[in-house]
């Protein structure tokens, strides 16, 4: 089996990379397969559909831009403002990945999409962070007590989608001083 997972994560960083260069409309087994050098049977064994080669992007996005942060989500950073800026620019570092990001925050909202699995394992990391943050920032003194630190989390991670949105639609403003 591990063979097959090495497999799926070269045609997942073949897809990554077609949506990097290319825009993840441009994500066909024949692009994914002419990428990584596979047969488009050998991509289609892997991943059954091209919504499912989009999700392996997506995952690998979050996790390429998690390393490229490279700083502790919950340390660091002394205030929220610069923490969620940070995270922001890094978030903003390809116009094509965030695009991906939201076509498959879009099509998550189908319980029977292969995307909907991942969108909420994305949010529930996102929640935690971000009220754990605020829990640690209340603990010093930093932010309100009655600060309800999920609502909080709730009320950041859907600015920060519709700030994300409308900078795709119109990028004429700073996405990360705007968060």
């Amino acid at each position: 089996y591990a063979k097959t997972q090495a497999r799926r994560a070269e045609i997942a960083r073949a897809a990554l990379d077609v949506v990097t260069t290319d825009g993840h409309k441009a994500v066909t087994v024949a692009s994914v397969a002419a990428r990584s050098g596979l047969s488009e049977a050998t991509v289609a064994y892997h991943f059954a559909t091209r919504d499912h080669l989009l999700v392996a992007a997506v995952e690998l996005s979050n996790e390429v831009m998690a390393e490229g942060a490279d700083i502790d989500l919950l340390a660091g950073v002394s205030r929220t403002g610069e923490f969620l800026s940070l995270m922001a620019a890094v978030g903003t570092s390809s116009r094509n990945r965030l695009a991906l990001f939201e076509a498959m925050a879009a099509e998550a909202a189908d319980p029977d999409h292969p995307a909907h699995a991942w969108l909420n394992r994305h949010y529930g990391t996102l929640l935690t962070v971000l009220a754990a943050r605020l829990q640690e920032l209340q603990h010093d003194g930093q932010a309100h007590p009655d600060l309800d630190p999920m609502r909080f989390a709730r009320q950041m991670v859907a600015v920060w989608d519709g700030l994300q949105r409308q900078w795709l639609a119109d990028p004429a403003f700073d996405l990360p001083d705007e968060v």
